[in-house]
């Protein structure tokens, strides 16, 4: 679940209603559950204000409405009944004002906001987020130096904007599109602080760990791996990963961290917030 930890909320700049007491809630919402079996799950918006997610967990909703840069990995969501990682629901949700790409970050907290409301109106969710001491990987130099080159090095290009946009029937050039992109041992960060970078490897099966930024490198870096992964998408297209047969016939993530990079994941632990569950009800379908 690491992975879809934030699906609902991530690159979803939106534009909110107001309620007159300043809590900000979607006009109207549906909740359903889905029981189908292996079936994909994910999240889109539309530009009418509507938000649509499909069998989605209830673990995964709560990481969205009260997940941060800091919440990284499923488990650093704890408590609640099992059935909240078994159950699965589509919601239908819809602001009152359509979706806007301006002012990205506060619009994505008040998406966040939104899905607090309905969680704590629908599955009566109420929780806490205490400080806890756990193991944590720290992203650190290998040596000295990083290992800058071809593959690592300081962002120098200047990235498609609304202002400045790829120019119609161009192709697009992968210097100036900034973002992450790529996956299952081929992945790409254009224009991405060290932060970023050490929470996107969070995310991979074989770390699943909180992973904080001690390189000590500011600004922004363009970073190219390539490595074997463990796991691979599933061939049913359902989303979930299968053990990757040929694991074993290059270096994996953390090798590729070190001769690619001049990176390391390092062992140690360390103190992280958790968000605990104090309360969740299964909803009343409509």
């Amino acid at each position: 679940m690491g992975r879809s930890l934030l699906l609902l909320v991530c690159a979803v700049p939106v534009l909110l209603h107001g309620q007159a007491d300043d809590k900000l809630t979607f006009e109207v919402a549906s909740v359903k559950p889905n029981a189908q079996t292996n079936a994909p799950s994910g999240a889109r918006v539309l530009p009418s204000g509507q938000l649509l997610a499909t069998n989605i967990a209830v673990r995964v909703l709560i990481g969205a409405a009260w997940g941060s840069d800091a919440i990284q990995v499923s488990s650093q969501i704890v408590g609640g009944p099992s059935w909240i990682d078994t159950d699965h629901y589509d919601i239908n949700a819809k602001a009152s004002t359509g979706f806007s790409e301006k002012d990205g970050s506060q619009n994505l907290q008040r998406l966040q906001a939104m899905l607090r409301a309905l969680l704590e109106e629908r599955f009566q969710v109420t929780v806490h987020t205490e400080m806890r001491d756990v193991p944590i990987y720290a992203l650190v130099l290998a040596n000295t130096e990083p290992r800058f080159g071809e593959l690592f090095k300081p962002f120098a290009a200047k990235c498609y904007t609304r202002e400045d946009p790829r120019p119609r029937d161009a192709p697009p050039d992968p210097a100036r599109q900034c973002g992450i992109r790529g996956g299952n041992g081929n992945i790409t960060y254009v224009n991405i602080t060290m932060g970023d970078i050490a929470r996107s490897f969070a995310n991979d099966p074989v770390v699943s760990r909180p992973v904080i930024d001690r390189t000590g490198l500011q600004g922004r870096y363009d970073l190219h791996l390539e490595f074997t992964p463990a796991f691979v998408d599933s061939p049913n297209g359902d989303g979930s990963q299968v053990a990757n047969p040929n694991a074993d016939s290059g270096p994996d993530l953390f090798t590729a961290i070190v001769e690619q990079a001049g990176l390391k994941l390092q062992a140690e632990r360390g103190q992280v917030p958790i968000i605990v569950i104090d309360h969740v009800e299964r909803p009343t379908p409509d």
